[in-house]
């Protein structure tokens, strides 16, 4: 195993490919029964396989590579799991705020003004702010997944969202 994550950190593709094929189907199925939808799971293993290439050279494995797949795959099934909590909760709450409106053809027709409102204001934010959005809401990645995709501090990602939600709620406030 010490072998195998010593040639992963040094670009071995025959070791990545390797360990790919071996752990790929299993970690689907492991993600799946958290995910109960196939198609997530494969994209959260998919994600992590990627970021595990990409982040090669920090490798830092401490038990098993097995354990450290299996965690890795774990711990963005609760992101995404979390994300879609967020995510019902904000449905949960337009609903309740438009009572039954939000069911009619008036309530679709606010809510589909809103979500015009807000790809344009996104639309509008500056090109590294936008992106930094857009990873962080759209691909529900964490600050530190997006700081090490995009190189940058944790601190840099966490202006840019900052600035990008005042700027946001700027823009947007004739909605609330």
């Amino acid at each position: 195993m010490e072998n195998t994550i010593g040639q992963l950190r040094e670009g071995d593709h025959r070791a990545y490919e390797a360990v790919f094929k071996s752990w790929y189907a299993p970690l689907c199925s492991y993600a799946c029964s958290m995910l109960r939808c196939m198609d997530e799971a494969e994209d959260v293993v998919q994600k992590m396989f990627c970021v595990l290439w990409d982040q090669r050279a920090e490798l830092d494995v401490r038990i098993s590579l097995q354990s450290y797949l299996y965690r890795a795959v774990h711990n963005r099934c609760l992101n995404r799991l979390k994300h879609e909590k967020v995510r019902e909760k904000y449905k949960a709450d337009v609903a309740h705020r438009h009572g039954e409106a939000y069911d009619s053809a008036d309530g679709q027709m606010a809510h589909d003004e809103l979500a015009a409102a807000v790809e344009g204001a996104v639309a509008q934010l500056p090109e590294q702010c936008r992106i930094v959005f857009e990873l962080s809401r759209k691909e529900a990645l964490t600050y530190p997944e997006i700081a090490e995709r995009l190189k940058i501090s944790h601190n840099t990602v966490e202006n840019h969202i900052s600035k990008a939600l005042r700027v946001l709620r700027e823009k947007l406030k004739e909605f609330t």
